[in-house]
């Protein structure tokens, strides 16, 4: 099987895009990764030993400027590319995680009769996801709530990297430890207020703090409680023991989410309040109604409700038992698994 994966910009797509794909390879495919040449999934690739064929896509924030009719242009140009180097490839099926820089490849794979499979990380499927989803193979899908939206998807969970999956199994011993996980990218608001945050909480508790790459030195120059520390990035296994020890984390609700579901760690929750159809908060909802998170909103929060939310969380026990154990019933350790078996088994 010749499998192409896409889907990119941010890590919330190219990391399970991945997972996928290192799965498929580990089967016998060949396996290409097909994005953006402004993405991450440039480097991602490189780093995990896949072929990568990048574009000129970019994101398309309105037609109705100068800028959107170039990201149009660009777009129609890198289907057109696409659509040559699969053919190239001999491509027997893409998977797609969305995003950008998908949206061009499924456009490709749709003109050459290719079949594709969709996922849907978010509760609220993404644009480039909703215009071709009706033609897909397969949709899969993470949140309950898609199902809702779309019944004909199929929930399998999220593919996390596997190095948390084995660390989670692993367990690890709970601590008063709080992890800030602003996304990929890292997040400003976050980086100013939690700090702050942090300095008024009455119960000693340590941070573990990813700013994001960008956004590390102008922060790292700022006065920081005790015990609080701040990286450009976690690296995985960093990563996977800081989540295996804290007690609560607070960050945005992106693909974030599925890792505390697998690590059964509640949260403290503030969506981006300009993500696309304000998936976020819908993300965030999901998680509150099972009550595993508490939901603050960016326009109203301030440091002050940060740390009543965090201290909330760190003093009840019981509370976060309960919320382990939905995130338990909530969390599908076989999604990779089954992805795969869905792709392999679209693919012509």
């Amino acid at each position: 099987m010749r499998l192409v994966v896409t889907g990119g910009g941010t890590g919330g797509h190219v990391f399970p895009a991945l997972e996928i794909a290192k799965a498929a390879r580990e089967r016998g495919a060949f396996v290409a990764y097909f994005g953006s040449r402004r993405g991450q999934e440039g480097d991602a690739s490189e780093r995990n030993d896949f072929p990568f064929v990048g574009f000129g896509s970019e994101p398309i924030y309105s037609v109705r400027s100068p800028r959107g009719w170039l990201g149009l242009a660009r777009a129609l140009n890198s289907a057109r590319l696409a659509k040559r180097e699969l053919k190239a490839i001999g491509a027997d099926v893409v998977f797609s995680t969305g995003g950008y820089s998908a949206a061009p490849v499924v456009q490709a794979a749709r003109s050459l009769g290719i079949p594709y499979v969709i996922h849907e990380a978010n509760s609220v499927p993404g644009r480039s996801n909703r215009l071709f989803v009706k033609e897909a193979a397969a949709f899969t899908c993470v949140f309950r709530h898609t199902k809702n939206l779309y019944p004909g998807a199929v929930r399998t969970g999220q593919p996390i990297r596997a190095e948390l999956r084995a660390a989670a199994a692993k367990g690890g011993t709970r601590r008063p430890l709080v992890t800030v996980i602003g996304g990929s990218q890292g997040s400003a608001f976050l980086n100013r207020t939690v700090p702050a945050a942090a300095a008024l909480m009455k119960a000693p508790a340590h941070f573990l703090h990813a700013t994001g790459p960008k956004q590390f030195d102008e922060f790292r120059a700022t006065e920081l409680p005790k015990s609080y520390e701040l990286r450009p990035f976690i690296e995985a296994d960093e990563l996977a023991k800081a989540y295996g020890e804290a007690l609560v984390a607070i960050g945005r609700s992106g693909g974030t989410l599925a890792e505390y579901a697998v690590f059964r760690l509640p949260s403290v929750l503030v969506p981006l309040p300009t993500s696309a159809d304000d998936h976020q908060l819908h993300n965030a909802k999901e998680f509150v109604e099972m009550g595993a998170a508490t939901l603050l909103s960016e326009a109203t929060t301030t440091p002050q409700a940060i740390a009543s939310a965090l201290e909330g969380w760190l003093a009840d026990e019981p509370r976060r038992r309960k919320a382990a154990e939905a995130l338990a019933a909530w969390d599908m350790p076989d999604a990779t698994a089954t992805i795969t078996d869905v792709v392999m088994g679209a693919a012509r």
